[in-house]
């Protein structure tokens, strides 16, 4: 297969959002294999928050403007660019449920694979409507976990052959030690208990403290850190109201000497040092359907132990002994998961082995050979099939 330039759709940095992170990463990790050039992206950005961005970024659509998914369609026919991977989420498209990326498919000519990191469970007709049209008009599919794929198939009646499973890419773990980072960020001696991730009331981090008295009463060494700013969609229509509640528990349950806020946007090596130091990670998550969680996929990968709620990407990553699963909405399971993993070190280490082993798997190189070949064969195929060349109407 000759070399191929790809482009891909979606948020990127400095736009602060997971789907941002991910893209940014995958495609740095397809130019570091060294066998396409770098990819391209056109990122979606608010009209009201212009963003400025790296030599990656080619073309901008103005998310809450259909005639610029129009004009990124055009500039992507008119291009070099070999093969498109849409980053599908609904709140990042314009129109109603994010409908606007269908007008974008109706004009774009090139071969096109689709990411679904969200796969709704219970769809209403309209968003089901938009994932049906999205794999009509694609290559393929990508979900990040198996149960993407069962839902696809049975929710949404997509061929099983159209849809692939390539989970969530982890980056290199720092080089320095857990002391080493603990000294540096002022925990030393401590036992830290961490959660990561843009704040909203659907994490249920305020099971976690209700939890927590009972087991900082029998180990005083533990502390817990809340990492991450307010999600900026949250704060628009609810300004700090949840934080501003958590902090009220911590300081209703008197736990100021055992948790801490990390209140601003993490760079991906901040948050890799304190995954890093962390002896216990926990994702309290509210929603039973979450079908990816990068911070979940990271901790599997650094070899933490892990307690989580049964959420669908969690059951599936901490399956085989590699984590805790407890109940939702229950702080007493949580409280009882922390003082058995923290009164015995020894099972703490036999499921972050395990975890470990598993998260080789997850490594940003081994995700981008995955998305490469699953590229390669989208354009081998769409010239099979086509009387013209590849990138006919360049």
């Amino acid at each position: 297969m000759a070399k191929l330039q790809a482009a891909f759709v979606s948020t990127f940095p400095p736009r602060k959002c997971g789907l941002a992170t991910f893209t940014a990463d995958l495609m740095e990790a397809i130019a570091e294999l060294k066998v396409w050039p770098e990819p391209q992206a056109v990122a979606i950005t608010h009209a009201d928050n212009p963003l400025e961005y790296d030599r990656r970024v080619r073309f901008e659509i103005i998310q809450e403007e259909e005639s610029s998914y129009v004009a990124a369609a055009h500039w992507l026919n008119r291009s070099p660019v070999d093969v498109v991977m849409i980053e599908h989420e609904y709140g990042i498209f314009g129109g109603p449920n994010g409908s606007y990326i269908l007008t974008f498919l109706k004009h774009l000519k090139k071969p096109v694979l689709t990411t679904l990191h969200t796969v709704l469970p219970q769809p209403d007709r309209a968003r089901a409507d938009i994932i049906r049209a999205l794999a009509a008009g694609s290559m393929g599919l990508v979900v990040l976990a198996y149960k993407g794929r069962d839902l696809l198939v049975r929710r949404y009646g997509i061929p099983k052959e159209k849809i692939h499973m390539i989970r969530h890419g982890v980056p290199k773990g720092p080089a320095s030690s857990p002391e080493e980072l603990k000294a540096k960020y002022g925990l030393s001696g401590r036992v830290v208990i961490s959660t990561f991730g843009l704040l909203h009331p659907g994490k249920g981090i305020e099971y976690v403290l209700e939890a927590l008295p009972a087991v900082v009463g029998k180990h005083p060494e533990a502390v817990y850190l809340i990492l991450g700013q307010t999600h900026p969609e949250v704060k628009k229509h609810s300004g700090e109201a949840y934080r501003e509640y958590l902090h009220g528990k911590v300081d209703g349950l008197g736990l100021t000497e055992h948790v801490r806020f990390v209140n601003h946007y993490l760079t991906q090596e901040e948050l890799m040092e304190y995954l890093a130091l962390t002896d216990i990670y926990i994702t309290p998550y509210l929603d039973p359907q979450q079908i990816s969680s990068g911070p979940l996929a990271y901790a599997v990968a650094l070899g933490k132990a892990v307690i989580s709620t049964p959420y669908l990407c969690a059951r599936e990553l901490l399956a085989g002994g590699r984590g805790v699963l407890v109940p939702f909405q229950n702080s007493g399971a949580i409280g009882t998961a922390l003082k058995e993993l923290l009164a015995s070190p020894e099972r703490r280490a036999e499921i972050a082995a395990r975890a470990q082993a598993f998260g080789e798997t997850l490594s940003w190189p081994a995700v981008a050979k995955s998305y490469v070949a699953l590229m390669e064969a989208a354009v081998a195929r769409r010239a099979a099939a086509s009387t013209e060349p590849v990138g006919a109407g360049r």
